[in-house]
C-alpha cells in the first residue's frame, strides 16, 4: 500500500488492503507489496510497548534527516524527493497520511503543514512489526491501531464513515496499475466489499435507519481472520545516503 520512504536498499512493505467482495474467489484481501524503505516505525509514545532501541531512533532520525534536509521539520513537498512514491497510485494519501492529524492523536482535525522528529515516529509507529513479548490485550489494541490508520486513509472527508464513492476511489487508484484490470471491475470489487459492509451491520440497525457507509466498528468486522498484525508493517535494512536529498 506505502511506497518506499527508502534509499537505493529498500525494505519491503506489505498490506492487505480490500477486504474480498462476496463471492470473490482467494484471499480476503488484495495483497500490495511496496518497498517503504530503510527504517521500521515505533515510538515511545504508542500504545504498544515496549519502547524502541536507542540503535532504532537513530536510524529513524536519519532518515527523518534526510526527507527534511537537515531541518526541524517535514513538510509535503519533501516527500517529492522519494522517487518510488511519484509512482505510487495512491501517492497523495500516503502523504497525507503522515499529516493527518488524527493520525498524529492531535485533538483538532485536518492536516498538519509540517511533522516533527517525534510526529514522524508516532507515525511510523503504526508499522511496527508484532512484538512476542505483547500479551493479549497488547495485541488487540495493536491491531486495532493499524486498522483505525487504514480506515483513516479511506476516510478522505474524516467524517467517520467511509462512503461508497471514498471507498471505489481508494480501490480504483490502487489498482490502477494492473493493465489487466478494466476500472468497472475495479469498480465491482469496491460495490462488492460495500454490499458485504452493508450486511454485515445491517441487523443492527433500526427499519428507518439508511445505511451511509462503513463505521469503524464495521471496519473492524470485515476484517476479522486477515492477520492484518503481520501484513502492515516495515522491516529493519541497512540504509544508505540519498544523495538528491541534500
Amino acid at each position: 500500500m506505502f511506497a518506499a520512504l527508502h534509499g537505493p536498499a529498500p525494505g519491503r512493505f506489505c498490506s492487505r488492503v480490500l477486504p474480498r467482495a462476496p463471492g470473490a474467489g482467494g484471499s480476503a484481501g488484495t495483497s500490495a507489496g511496496t518497498s517503504m524503505g530503510t527504517s521500521t516505525g515505533t515510538s515511545t509514545l504508542s500504545l504498544c510497548p515496549p519502547p524502541v532501541t536507542s540503535d532504532q531512533i537513530e536510524h529513524l532520525h536519519r532518515r527523518f534527516k534526510q526527507l527534511s534536509r537537515d531541518q526541524l521539520t517535514i513538510r509535503k513537498e519533501n516527500f517529492d524527493s522519494i522517487p518510488d512514491l511519484e509512482f505510487n497510485p495512491i501517492r497523495s494519501k500516503i502523504v497525507h497520511a503522515f499529516f493527518d492529524k488524527r493520525n498524529l492523536r492531535q485533538e483538532s482535525d485536518g492536516l498538519a503543514d509540517e511533522i516533527d522528529f517525534e510526529d514522524f515516529l508516532t507515525i511510523m509507529s503504526y508499522f511496527r512489526p508484532i512484538e512476542t513479548s505483547m500479551d493479549e490485550e497488547q495485541l488487540e489494541r495493536f491491531r486495532r491501531d493499524k486498522l483505525k490508520f487504514l480506515f483513516h486513509m479511506y476516510d478522505s472527508d474524516r467524517d467517520g464513515k467511509i462512503t461508497l464513492h471514498e471507498y471505489r476511489n481508494v480501490v480504483e487508484e490502487l489498482l490502477s496499475g494492473n493493465p489487466h484490470l478494466e476500472k468497472e471491475a475495479a469498480r465491482s470489487i469496491a460495490d462488492g466489499a460495500m454490499m458485504e459492509a452493508a450486511s454485515i451491520c445491517v441487523g443492527q440497525m433500526g427499519p428507518d435507519q439508511v445505511y451511509e457507509g462503513i463505521t469503524f466498528e464495521d471496519f473492524l468486522k470485515m476484517w476479522q481472520g486477515i492477520d492484518i498484525e503481520t501484513k502492515m508493517h516495515v522491516r529493519f535494512l541497512n540504509m544508505e545516503p540519498i544523495g538528491h536529498c541534500y
